[in-house]
């Protein structure tokens, strides 16, 4: 009997996870009611939620479940589950009278998934103005990373208001595997493991890579970074502001500006950050604030785990400067992953060693990391659900320990969605999307300068 057992780059991401912080990524989409509002002028929420249980059934990585292994059984395995029922995945809510939508949002994702069952679930908010609803779904960054989760979501929705509806063969589900088979496979395994195991120089090679992950993390996060005035601990409670942005004026800018769109992202966040610290009253002058930022690998099967540390020059008073800066740092940080180095969770690591510098890191290192920014590509064209329009789509991205802010940009029908998660303690959540947008405008400006991008010596 053969499993398919949690990559490394999947354990990262229970590793990482703690009380407040779940790894549990999130996805806020707002629709025209349509065909789903009744005669009363409520929204039809049993509907909606059969829709939504219909379209999950027919993909097979939401019927999929983990099997927490224990001692001897090897790791964790991803097995079909034998009892999945997508309409208990399926839940209704109303969103609290005066509560924002999407800092309500991002409070309810922290709720636990069941490690009993597939790692996700999606819930029908009414309750909204203005004749709409919304579906929250959450899923685990186990089950997927960002860009995955983008594809899952969008497997549940339609391409076109009027899509049939295919039923999907019904298939025979193996039960789960007992202590004694997972037993009988990890020993197989080992005694396999054992015999390729030999010092060529493909393993020489690995064991130089996992030490120069090693010395670049702890080179990444062991610099001296300024003190500012967000705080160093993640709470149980979320603020969610947003800035939004057409995205053709931004790929026009990114073409004559020689810069992509991702750079121009990181630009108009150094700007938000350079108006908020500005209204705290704080001193700009050399100003540098160090974000986390997940880039492509390359290695096929595997999530998007690559992790660039970008220092951000909030400090540099000149937009075409800071961008020009921050292309500069991120095609070296993109050189040294196509290299093969450079992130430690690209792992090359043997997974005990690699469990302990991700728990290093998740204590210790993220101290000096303030914020991550994640920049998903999503469809270009409006999707719909049994002919219900999706409006708008709100990425959430989760917060790690000790770093209290999450930027995720997300492009939809047209428009780029950026949402600053924070922790309930920063209050001026607001100023820092306000200088996003205004960020953004500014750049945008910027394609008729006679610079490129290119760090003046």
């Amino acid at each position: 009997m053969a499993f398919t057992r949690l990559r490394a780059d999947e354990l990262v991401n229970v590793w990482a996870a703690d009380r407040h912080t779940p790894m549990q990524i999130a996805l806020l989409g707002v629709f025209d009611a349509g065909p789903f509002r009744r005669a009363d002028g409520a929204v039809d929420t049993a509907g909606i939620r059969a829709a939504l249980a219909a379209r999950a059934r027919r993909v097979p990585a939401l019927g999929r479940r983990v099997v927490w292994t224990r001692l001897g059984e090897g790791r964790p395995i991803w097995v079909a589950d034998p009892w999945f029922d997508p309409l208990r995945h399926v839940g209704a809510v109303t969103l609290p009278p005066g509560a924002a939508p999407g800092s309500w949002a991002a409070g309810r994702a922290l709720r636990p998934l069941r490690r009993d069952r597939p790692l996700w679930r999606a819930e029908v908010v009414e309750g909204l103005p203005g004749g709409r609803f919304a579906v929250l779904i959450v899923v685990s960054h186990v089950l997927a990373d960002g860009r995955t989760g983008v594809a899952l979501a969008g497997a549940l929705l339609d391409p076109a208001a009027d899509t049939g509806l295919e039923e999907p063969a019904a298939a025979a589900v193996p039960p789960l595997p007992t202590h004694r088979e997972l037993l009988r496979v990890r020993l197989h395994d080992g005694v396999a493991a054992l015999r390729r195991a030999r010092p060529d120089a493909t393993g020489r090679r690995r064991g130089r890579q996992g030490l120069e992950q090693l010395r670049d993390l702890l080179s990444d996060l062991g610099a001296p970074v300024p003190r500012t005035s967000l705080p160093r601990r993640t709470g149980p409670g979320r603020r969610l502001a947003v800035a939004r942005h057409p995205l053709a004026d931004l790929q026009r800018a990114g073409h004559a500006l020689h810069v992509t769109v991702n750079d121009l992202l990181l630009a108009a966040v150094a700007g938000g950050l350079r108006q908020l610290f500005a209204a705290r009253g704080e001193q700009l002058p050399g100003l540098v604030v160090r974000a986390s930022v997940p880039a492509a690998t390359g290695l096929p099967g595997q999530q998007v785990m690559g992790m660039l540390v970008v220092d951000l020059p909030v400090g540099e008073p000149d937009p075409l400067r800071r961008l020009a800066l921050i292309c500069h740092a991120t095609t070296a940080g993109k050189a040294r992953l196509r290299a093969g180095v450079g992130s430690v969770v690209d792992i090359r690591l043997p997974a005990p060693v690699a469990r302990l510098v991700v728990r290093w890191g998740r204590r210790f290192g993220s101290r000096s990391i303030s914020l991550s920014v994640t920049d998903l590509a999503g469809p270009s064209v409006p999707l719909w659900l049994a002919g219900a329009r999706l409006v708008e789509a709100v990425p959430i991205a989760p917060l790690v320990l000790q770093v209290p802010l999450a930027v995720a940009a997300l492009s939809y029908a047209g428009e780029l969605v950026v949402t600053v998660n924070a922790d309930a303690a920063i209050t001026d959540v607001d100023v820092l999307a306000g200088g996003i947008a205004q960020a953004f405008t500014d750049l945008t400006g910027l394609t008729g300068a006679a610079a490129r991008c290119r760090p003046s010596s």
